[in-house]
């Protein structure tokens, strides 16, 4: 007898072809994106520093601005009293401006300075990456470094400024100064004076910045262009106004806010050169934000710097604007904010527009008076001969090229030889004022002591283990994280592209008491490990920026060959992208190496003992009181600059072309 065989019911039979587990799968996908699982895999480096490191410790500062903290005393919740208190306060108001006016200042006089040294560079055939090179060294050498520099620059005694106004003085029998004794200059004692003088450090030390992404966007840029307007008769100003402004829109903009954000929380070189000193004169907010720590109430401190947190904000939003363009996706909530900045400051939108329209009827008003002047001159002078009106006027751009580039590396150079000459002068010239200009005799003594009878072969250790692994870390982390944030499709890429820029926005001042903590907890302060862990969260943003756009510009066709023979979405990343963004990936090294060798503030507060200090901190402690060991402070400047310095100048093309390749093209 045939036993006849059970079959489930209808409504037991899954979809034709559908399982369970495939349902759920589209489900995921549908709300999280087709890449989800092997985006916030790549991203999870990043994600894991992010949130860790950064996200964390700004809630609990936030938390503790509505605190009345003193030391580590919790003693009750106060609300906004702490903001309130600083509004009162006359020197929170004024040390705010002040970084207002320092800010302006010093970001406006670095991006023309940038641009006329990239343009300069650009027109440069020979000996370009020597000239280059040179330009970049004061943006390279360590904060610390150039804090010493400029206090012996600007010592009214017998800084290098002032003996050298001292000589051209006597050289011109005081014609130069109109006839006026010149009785020296007190550059950073003078409460006018000081803030402008920090102004000229913060530009000195930030114009290879701007020069390099500039000569980076101008390299981009199509030559064609160029030779078609000259063709059609239009002159090296028109030129520029009309193909080098417009190419470098993107850049100017990101360099720029760049620039604003790490200026406006600078700390480190006014400390060390001036302390906020005379009266206050050069106290920042950041300056003012460590006082407060120092007197032990940490409310007030958060406080300070969070109120200005909504102001790096409007700048930290129009940069992750730009530097999300050409993204896949952005997502909606990050255009409505956008729109609602750009409502909320269209009367500021207006007047700058008003200004450009200003701008260009004067410069068709001058370049029509000039074109008059210029056809009468060569009318006479070269009797319509156009060959030699094209030699002299090819005589005149390259007379003006040189004489830009000789004034700009002389200037960045000229701290440099001070800090040579001085390193290898005896003690007894600095006494006597002896030979102000060259060391005579000659000695090596404070080098000796340096190695032989300082801690100085220590703290390089510590900075060199410190930086490696901090490099590597930031390598990491930000080449699977932007390659996530550009290539993969998943929820939540536009928000962490923007935490990642947040970051950038956090001033470290604020982060230190939070981080403390947290470290303290992980007993891992007076460590090297503390800086090793917390050095590469602020390495990220840039590398992150640089990196998506060197991803954007590699075609995707070629992973999705990869993919098709067999590789997934891991292994497309690391054998085909990877080794292509090898010059990215050298100019992140640079920069994260730059960075680590250069901190000063977290090396300063999370490491007490004299084991794990870093070259920054050490060299600050040889200043005791206002007694400077010179010759030492000098030599150890040398010797910690000798080794990223020529890391620079075998590594500058690959930063170059790193920065060329696409991250400057938006």
């Amino acid at each position: 007898m045939a036993v006849p065989i059970a079959r489930p019911g209808a409504a037991e039979l899954p979809a034709l072809g559908v399982t369970p587990h495939r349902s759920l799968n589209r489900w995921l996908r549908h709300m999280f994106g087709d890449d989800w699982i092997t985006g916030y895999l790549f991203a999870a480096p990043m994600l894991l520093l992010l949130v860790g490191l950064i996200a964390w410790p700004l809630l609990q500062a936030i938390w503790m601005s509505f605190h009345n903290v003193v030391g580590p005393r919790w003693t009750g919740f106060v609300g906004f009293r702490n903001y309130a208190i600083q509004f009162e306060d006359p020197i929170f108001r004024r040390s705010f401006w002040l970084t207002v006016q320092f800010t302006a200042e010093s970001v406006f006089f670095k991006f023309l300075i940038g641009l006329a040294a990239a343009l300069a560079l650009h027109n440069v055939k020979r000996y370009r990456s020597v000239l280059t090179a040179l330009i970049l060294a004061p943006f390279i050498v360590p904060e610390v470094v150039t804090a010493a520099t400029f206090r012996l620059m600007y010592n009214p005694v017998f800084g290098g400024l002032n003996m050298t106004l001292r000589e051209i003085y006597n050289l011109t029998g005081g014609q130069v100064f109109w006839g006026f004794p010149f009785k020296g200059i007190p550059w950073t004692g003078d409460p006018v004076l000081a803030l402008q003088s920090m102004v000229a450090v913060n530009v000195w030390k930030g114009v290879p910045f701007f020069t390099l992404l500039s000569l980076a966007g101008l390299k981009a840029i199509d030559h064609e262009l160029y030779d078609a307007s000259a063709v059609d008769g239009a002159n090296a100003w028109q030129r520029f106004l009309h193909i080098s402004l417009p190419g470098l829109r993107y850049v100017i903009i990101v360099e720029t806010l760049f620039s604003t954000i790490s200026t406006f929380n600078t700390f480190g070189l006014i400390y060390l050169i001036t302390g906020g000193g005379p009266g206050g004169a050069t106290r920042l907010y950041a300056i003012r934000a460590y006082e407060l720590i120092g007197s032990l109430r940490y409310g007030h401190a958060v406080a300070v710097a969070l109120l200005v947190a909504p102001l790096l904000a409007i700048a930290v939003i129009v940069l992750g604007h730009y530097m999300r363009a050409g993204q896949r996706s952005v997502e909606s909530s990050e255009n409505i904010l956008y729109r609602l900045l750009v409502f909320w400051v269209w009367p500021v939108s207006m007047a700058v527009r008003l200004l450009v329209k200003i701008f260009w009827f004067l410069n068709g008003v001058i370049e029509r008076i000039c074109s008059d002047i210029a056809r009468a001159f060569f009318s006479v002078v070269v009797r319509n001969n156009t060959k030699r009106h094209r030699a002299i006027n090819r005589g005149v751009m390259n007379g003006l090229i040189v004489l830009a580039i000789a004034a700009i590396t002389f200037v960045e150079l000229y701290p440099f030889y001070w800090i040579a000459i001085t390193s290898f002068k005896t003690n007894l010239q600095f006494q006597q004022f002896r030979s102000v200009f060259w060391p005579a005799p000659w000695t090596f003594d404070h080098y000796i002591w340096l190695f032989t009878k300082s801690s100085f072969p220590l703290w390089l250790r510590n900075t060199v283990q410190v930086a490696v692994v901090a490099m590597i870390i930031s390598l990491v982390a930000s080449s699977l994280g932007a390659y996530a944030l550009v290539r993969l499709r998943w929820r939540g890429a536009g928000f962490i592209s923007t935490a990642i820029l947040i970051t950038y926005l956090m001033p470290g001042i604020m982060l230190v008491v939070p981080l403390y903590q947290i470290f303290a907890n992980l007993r891992i302060v007076n460590s090297l490990y503390s800086l090793m862990v917390a050095y590469p969260t602020f390495l990220m943003p840039f590398a992150a920026w640089l990196l998506m756009g060197y991803y954007r510009s590699i075609p995707e066709e070629l992973e999705e060959a990869a993919l098709i023979d067999g590789c997934n979405k891991f292994q497309a990343w690391y054998r085909i992208v990877l080794p292509l963004v090898v010059p990215a990936l050298m100019a992140v090294a640079l920069f994260a190496l730059t960075n680590a060798w250069n901190e000063f503030l977290f090396a300063f507060i999370f490491i007490q003992s004299n084991e794990g200090t870093t070259l920054p901190v050490g060299i600050g402690r040889l200043i005791v009181g206002d007694v400077f060991a010179w010759g030492p402070i000098m030599a150890a400047s040398v010797t910690m600059s000798i080794p990223v310095v020529t890391f620079y100048a075998f590594a500058q093309r690959f930063l170059v072309e790193g920065l060329t390749a696409g991250s400057v093209k938006g």
